[in-house]
């Protein structure tokens, strides 16, 4: 499960922005909360904000944090990090590194690991691990100057010095330590590598990633979620025909909106085989069974159909954190509150899966289904293009408090200011 996450010099983020996925003292919705007598976890985050605020940007750091994790073995020498963008709007930051800290629990331990790199280099790494009350550090890294290593363990010592040799100035260690299967690494390297994601909404997007699930299902159990949410939704859609088949690049090509082409072929390898796959919807009409093909679906069905299979898996087998932005595309907010919901549902939510989210769905400002410490909110100086971030639970609401009122109000900032009275 994610604690906290933090990022400072990104894109529009300069100064140190925090979202906290750790509980307060509060006792309201306490379904809300994963309680493991140590660690009060907060299983949704909602993050409001204007237009061009920042929201995305912070999805886009835990992108880019992730897939530099995820991904840094593979990295060739003097080749640069994944898509890390300074702060845009001070040159003095350009050449500063980026800063990304994750605190996560991981298979009953808690872990800190953060990293700090520009463009082309690591400056400074570090793994903290809470194998009692007080942390272990694991090791820590300084590429000031000339490289050093510490560990503080001789056992945890013993197995990592030997393999600093093999890490480069542009590799981050917690990456190539797992590699080469140290046992000290290899349980938060696993939290990067297969129990935090963001997604794009876009089924589009979406659909390479499904695929293989839909392709596996052969005890129609994802069909049955799929089913079963379609139905919740309200959308008159029976049921759904599935096929996966090989597919030349160029077809997977022309078949890509060119506005979704980037994000559906990142990573696309032009020797491997590509599959494509093909959803058909079946629908009842007067006794009358038709077929539609998923592309003629409304946008809305389309997302709801593709994150379906990811939701049942967090709920059912990883407990995953799942990060998406604009969450609340083409959806109607009555659907949008019924899907958070489902994270909250301890009888749905099995393995306390996590849910971050951005979103212009005003309605969800309401303490009768969020908790304050679930609200957080992205506000943008245009003096300066810095973007702030910060939680509702810092202006203390009344517990009866009308906030969604508050907020379009503007008392908590993060609303446009419209200009009246413009001539266009």
């Amino acid at each position: 499960m994610l604690l906290q996450f933090s990022v400072e010099n990104f894109r529009s983020y300069k100064d140190r922005a925090v979202l906290s996925m750790e509980a307060s003292s509060d006792k309201e919705l306490s379904s809300n909360v994963v309680d493991d007598g140590r660690n009060r976890t907060l299983k949704v985050a909602t993050v409001f904000g204007a237009n061009a605020s920042g929201k995305s940007n912070l999805f886009l750091a835990l992108t880019a944090a992730i897939m530099t994790i995820r991904f840094s073995h593979q990295i060739q020498v003097g080749q640069p990090l994944f898509n890390l963008v300074p702060f845009m709007f001070d040159k003095e930051m350009h050449d500063k590194p980026s800063k990304f800290e994750f605190v996560f629990i991981q298979n009953g331990i808690k872990y800190v690991y953060g990293f700090s790199a520009t463009r082309m280099e690591v400056v400074e790494e570090y793994l903290y691990a809470y194998k009692t009350a007080r942390p272990t550090t694991i090791f820590e890294r300084n590429e000031n100057n000339k490289p050093v290593y510490r560990f503080t363990m001789p056992a945890i010592k013993k197995e990592l010095e030997p393999l600093v040799a093999k890490n480069t100035k542009n590799k981050l260690f917690l990456a190539t330590a797992t590699e080469w299967n140290s046992k000290e690494t290899k349980e938060a390297f696993e939290f990067f590598s297969s129990r935090i994601n963001t997604y794009d909404p876009n089924f589009e997007v979406l659909i390479p990633q499904i695929g293989p699930m839909l392709d596996n299902d052969n005890d129609n159990s994802i069909r049955t979620f799929i089913k079963d949410i379609l139905k919740a939704a309200d959308i008159n859609i029976k049921d759904y025909q599935f096929e996966a088949r090989e597919q030349s690049l160029d077809d997977m090509i022309a078949a890509v909106p060119p506005q979704l082409r980037g994000l559906v072929l990142a990573g696309v390898n032009p020797g491997e085989k590509n599959i494509a796959y093909t959803v058909n919807t079946v629908h009842q009409v007067d006794g009358e069974l038709y077929l539609m093909n998923i592309a003629e679906e409304s946008e809305g069905t389309r997302n709801i159909f593709g994150i379906s299979p990811l939701f049942k898996r967090a709920f059912e087998k990883t407990g995953e954190v799942i990060c998406i932005d604009e969450f609340d595309k083409s959806l109607h907010p009555s659907l949008v509150q019924y899907l958070i919901n489902l994270f909250n549902d301890e009888s749905v939510n099995k393995c306390n899966a996590q849910l971050i989210i951005s979103t212009h769905t005003t309605s969800l400002l309401s303490q009768k289904y969020l908790r304050r410490d679930q609200f957080y909110f992205v506000d943008k100086q245009q003096e300066t293009g810095e973007s702030e971030l910060y939680s509702l639970d810092e202006f203390s609401p009344r517990k009866r408090e009308d906030i969604r009122k508050a907020y379009l109000l503007g008392r908590y900032g993060a609303v446009p200011n419209i200009k009246e009275g413009v001539v266009l």
